[in-house]
């Protein structure tokens, strides 16, 4: 089967005697001029090892001023010999099958002179080139500040054709060239991952350093559109110098290019902000942006005829932001689906980067949701749910907010239909990878270009769902409830609902509204807010919940995901949720759906409910709040866990 590599190859006419029964150049029995061109430049991994050398013919050459116009063999082959005398070849390859014979050819061959210092066994590493551009024309091109951002956390950094993709050949470190023709070492990479938003790499602990590259280095690279290739004494001078540099730890602007390692902050709400503009500037100025998102949001539910407490719409966007799997529950009718869509319009995006995927209570395993590989009949058939489509589109479009809301979504169990998205949600952003099929089967599928092996899942895809907790309906597994954010919805007093009405200032055009994107107010701070004191609470809940049963606990994910909550509630002063409201409310919502079976199990944990002094006794959690009151007054704890006792005493078992 014919094979085509698109990475760029460099290459030189092979030397008299390099390869034993070939010529470097000679005329074939179709009277045509052909040359051998001996591969200097490391080939992909799935390029033939035994394969030093590729052929090209004298018309593949015309395109740069050949002429073969000579008829005595002897001088079209000095003609071709001369043309190619002080020159390098860059090319594509591809290899040929015929009935008698298969050959590797050059493809696409651009000319690039030698450098002086070209010795004949120099051998070079492809590396990928990126380039700053004034205007950000290509969404492949970033400023050098957006850039180093993204390649930090884990984002794609933009594609890169001319370099290869495949596992095995990830580069040691990279190239980038700013807009005063500066060039940056950035490295060592450990792995990388190719999808359609380009590359994303990792390095040890996911610490990345950068080194200005002197000029006696650049002049000695031999480069081509986005690759470079760099001879193996510059490459140990690159990675000697890179090794020696500091971390990444200091902010910096555009302006201020910097001339030695320096790390960029975890700023990765910054595209591209005006020269000089500080962090903090930065930072009040999505203060202000998400306050006015706030407002069009609470607008938004006023339009459609709802009617929210206020703290539920603050707990529903701050549970968003932190990330993983946002539950909504609630009796039929409370609006669960209802606050999902003015959350889109809220945030004033396009419908068709939101959908509403009704569960199917046959559904049994993933391929009902993302779809299967057809291997009969060479195509992958991605499911009618719209999933994948969406999710493509949003990894082309990382800068764009995308919304999933699973309506219903207990009605089959979430633990089968939704299995790789749970392990897919507790990977690290910018690792998060959905996979529809085996790689291999990549070239053999008819639409294996648009539906890829792997699809990217970053920040920019928001995961909601709304339930019924009823008896018609399956209760989450604890791998679920780690996953996830359930927040209650409560119904409020029918009168209020003649209270809707909407004040002069959120009474604009809608063509005036302001779009905007969630994963731009996201708090990345990794220094973990929650207190000491908050911490032993935890602990000893973990410890209660441990004597119960081995396999109960808060694990450190749910501890995380707590603190990422609390630091994400800080962009919002106008917010009714406190710090000791936030910790009471994630309580409950990350930890209290855990407490559920008999009454023998749960009795010592939860209480028993006196009725007659409407007050819960011999309570292990009540006696934890009671003790780390000074944290918070843990009133909706309080609230849930006297439910959990009335349903002990009526039921014998608590939900």
């Amino acid at each position: 089967m014919n094979r085509f590599w698109e990475p760029y190859i460099l290459g030189v006419l092979a030397e008299e005697g390099k390869f034993p029964g070939s010529r470097p150049v000679f005329v074939n029995n179709s009277n045509d001029l052909q040359a051998t061109i001996r591969i200097l430049s490391t080939p992909p991994h799935s390029f033939p090892n035994s394969q030093s050398s590729v052929t090209c013919w004298g018309s593949d050459l015309e395109q740069h001023g050949f002429e073969d116009h000579l008829y005595e063999k002897d001088a079209r082959i000095q003609s071709m010999i001369d043309f190619l005398d002080g020159k390098l070849l860059i090319f594509q390859m591809e290899k040929k099958i015929t009935p008698k014979d298969e050959f590797f050819t050059a493809k696409n061959i651009q000319l690039l002179a030698k450098k002086p210092s070209f010795s004949e066994h120099a051998a070079f590493s492809p590396v990928p080139l990126f380039i700053e551009k004034r205007e950000i024309d290509n969404p492949d091109d970033y400023s050098w500040n957006q850039f180093i951002t993204n390649l930090r956390v884990g984002h794609y950094i933009g594609r890169n054709d001319q370099v290869s993709k495949e596992p095995e050949d990830t580069p040691r470190f990279l190239l980038y060239k700013t807009l005063e023709n500066d060039y940056f070492a950035v490295g060592e990479f450990e792995s990388h991952h190719y999808a359609h938003g380009g590359f994303s790499f990792t390095t040890e602990n996911q610490e990345f350093k950068f080194k200005q590259m002197d000029k006696k280095i650049t002049n000695e690279i031999y480069m081509f559109q986005h690759v470079a290739f760099i001879g193996l004494d510059e490459e140990h001078d690159i990675i000697t110098s890179l090794q020696q540099a500091n971390a990444l730890t200091a902010p910096h602007s555009k302006q201020a290019k910097p001339q030695d390692s320096t790390l960029l902050s975890d700023v990765t709400k910054i595209a591209e902000e005006p020269s000089g503009t500080s962090l903090s500037e930065v930072a009040d100025k999505l203060k202000v942006d998400e306050e006015a998102f706030m407002k069009q949001f609470i607008a938004e539910t006023k339009r459609m005829n709802l009617k929210y407490k206020e703290e539920d719409l603050y707990n529903f966007h701050t549970c968003v932001k932190t990330g993983g799997l946002t539950i909504l529950a609630g009796m039929s009718g409370t609006g669960k689906s209802q606050l999902i869509n003015a959350y889109q319009r809220g945030l004033n995006i396009d419908s068709d980067k939101f959908i509403m995927v009704p569960v199917s209570p046959t559904w049994t395993d993933d391929s009902d949701l993302i779809g299967y590989p057809d291997t009969i009949n060479n195509v992958y058939r991605a499911a009618d749910s719209g999933i994948v489509n969406l999710l493509i589109e949003a990894e082309k479009n990382r800068s764009e907010t995308f919304i999933i809301c699973f309506d219903e979504m207990n009605l089959a169990k979430v633990e089968h239909y939704f299995s790789q998205f749970l392990s897919v949600l507790e990977m690290d952003k910018g690792r998060r990878k959905l996979k529809l099929y085996n790689r291999e089967l990549e070239n053999r599928f008819y639409n294996g270009s648009f539906f890829p092996p792997e699809v990217n899942i970053g920040d920019n895809v928001i995961f909601t769902g709304t339930v019924n907790l009823d008896e018609s309906t399956h209760h989450f597994s604890d791998k679920v409830l780690d996953r996830s954010n359930l927040l209650t919805l409560h119904v409020e007093p029918f009168k209020r609902l003649l209270d809707i009405e909407l004040t002069p200032a959120e009474k604009i055009d809608l063509k005036q509204k302001n779009s905007y994107v969630v994963h731009a107010f996201i708090h990345q701070d990794r220094k973990m807010v929650l207190t000491e004191n908050e911490l032993e609470f935890l602990w000893e809940v973990h410890l209660a919940l441990g004597e119960i049963s081995s396999a109960l606990g808060i694990g450190p994910r749910v501890v995380k995901q707590i603190d990422s909550y609390i630091k994400n509630l800080s962009n919002l002063t106008d917010c009714p949720i406190d710090r000791r409201r936030a910790f009471d409310l994630q309580f409950v919502q990350r930890v209290m759906p855990k407490i559920r079976g008999s009454e023998e199990i749960l009795g010592k944990l939860v209480g028993t409910f006196d009725a007659e002094k409407n007050v819960i006794m011999n309570s292990l959690l009540v006696e934890l709040f009671d003790k780390y009151a000074s944290h918070s007054d843990f009133d909706r704890s309080r609230s849930v866990i006297s439910e959990k006792a009335k349903e002990l005493a009526r039921n014998g078992f608590a939900f």
